[in-house]
């Protein structure tokens, strides 16, 4: 049920595009600290491996926040 979620939520070209080789899709969940325990917020990452691949997918989605892991 997580995956249907997040593919809503990225759509499906970008949802394809996580799932490739080279791409680990990490989503984190954690509780609501407004709302009943029933809901809970959760931020979707993507790990990118260094590629020429991560070049075009930044390339390709300019719009999307980079964060550089060290």
């Amino acid at each position: 049920m997580k995956y249907i979620w997040i593919r809503r939520e990225l759509g499906e070209e970008l949802f394809k595009q996580v799932n490739q080789p080279g791409f680990d899709l990490v989503p984190i969940h954690s509780d609501s600290h407004t709302l009943p325990d029933i809901y809970c917020r959760c931020d979707i990452y993507v790990d990118v491996h260094d590629s020429p691949t991560a070049t075009w997918f930044v390339l390709k989605y300019p719009h999307i926040k980079i964060v550089e892991k060290t």
